[in-house]
């Protein structure tokens, strides 16, 4: 395979969708291998092209995309959004940046294209005013958390769940 600089990040473009749809479903796979009671097989295709045109045309989303020379298609996709802190008087009011999804082809993993494409969102959401920016990372995902952990991502609050037990039999 080609050495990491051979590839080129970029924002995505319409014609992107079909390998951004084919990298986003590696992601829902794991999510309902490690979690099926909250992900499935979708009826539908979850992001028609219709869905990234509307992220592609809107100030506060962004898609990247990286190309890879000698690849069949697209080797990693990043979404970004842009939130605000609610308005609460207890809130400093403040806009944050979100990376939302971040997907790198398994053949290409482990040469530097994750941390480019998070890099591109960081670098995206700094220039839009975003004070800081944060994801949601599963558990179950320790690949993924040590990712994050290299790159300086930190948790900021801890999101707990329980299954309620049917018929009160534990």
């Amino acid at each position: 395979m080609p050495p990491t600089d051979q590839v080129s990040v970029r924002k995505a473009v319409p014609a992107d969708h079909d390998d951004v749809s084919r990298l986003s479903r590696s992601v829902d796979e794991l999510h309902r291998e490690s979690l099926p009671w909250m992900f499935r097989v979708p009826d539908v295709e979850p992001r028609p092209r219709a869905y990234l045109e509307s992220l592609l045309g809107r100030d506060d989303a962004v898609v990247y995309v990286a190309d890879a020379i000698g690849a069949d298609g697209l080797v990693g996709v990043a979404f970004g959004l842009m939130r605000a802190m609610p308005a609460f008087p207890v809130f400093v009011q403040q806009r944050y940046g979100v990376l939302d999804g971040l997907v790198v082809d398994d053949a290409w993993r482990r040469r530097g294209i994750g941390k480019q494409l998070v890099q591109a969102v960081e670098s995206w959401a700094l220039d839009l005013g975003a004070q800081w920016l944060e994801m949601n990372v599963y558990e179950f995902n320790v690949e993924a958390r040590r990712f994050y952990d290299a790159l300086g991502y930190g948790a900021l609050s801890t999101k707990l769940s329980k299954r309620p037990v049917p018929n009160g039999n534990e």
